[in-house]
């Protein structure tokens, strides 16, 4: 890659990160971008320019945060990342392990776990530019955890993806509300223990 090339990518990573953290505090719809301009020393139409409308900004940032997300997630399994950047097709661990490793995972960014969880709240209207984002990406997870069952031998791989699915965004809920005294790794833990030992 070229120094051009990388300063041009370091750029539009850094103006999704100030978007990242601008709708954690005020969601979509509180989103101003001359806040996230100002920040980038940039103006509103320098913005555009790279993302074309205020949900194209949004739907980049969460397409960049799941690829991100993914890569850190694989890798800390020793997973290979298929070359689509997309979910592997059949999950070589198990429920348990991959879902630990998320719960590891989002114990280091709490406010990208606050960005997901006020994006998904409000992505459950059908009029939010992130509806469909959302509902895709339902899918993508469930069947990345529905391979992750299978891999353990569960009875009803289905069912238990989804009880682990509910609980973790319950878990999560949680600990947003109180990151200094949960611990969400051993609460994650404790209750993934209980789901696959039905």
């Amino acid at each position: 890659m070229t120094k051009k090339a990388q300063a041009a990518l370091d750029r539009r990573r850094s103006m999704l990160d100030t978007t990242a953290r601008f709708i954690a505090q005020h969601g979509f719809w509180g989103l101003r971008l001359r806040e996230i301009a100002i920040e980038q020393h940039m103006t509103e139409a320098g913005l555009l320019y790279h993302f074309k409308s205020k949900e194209g900004l949004l739907i980049a940032l969460l397409d960049y945060r799941d690829r991100e997300d993914r890569r850190a997630l694989y890798s800390r399994l020793g997973i290979e990342l298929p070359e689509s950047g997309e979910i592997a097709e059949t999950m070589p661990v198990g429920l348990r392990e991959l879902t630990i490793a998320t719960a590891e995972r989002n114990a280091d960014q709490p406010e990208m776990v606050r960005l997901y969880t006020v994006l998904q709240a409000e992505a459950l209207s059908g009029a939010h530019p992130a509806y469909d984002y959302f509902r895709d990406r339902e899918q993508w997870v469930l069947r990345e955890y529905v391979s992750a069952a299978e891999h353990d031998g569960v009875a009803d791989p289905r069912r238990v993806a989804m009880d682990a699915l509910a609980a973790m965004d319950g878990l999560q809920l949680r600990w947003l509300h109180d990151v200094e005294h949960i611990d969400l790794v051993a609460e994650w833990t404790h209750l993934i223990d209980v789901i696959l030992a039905q």
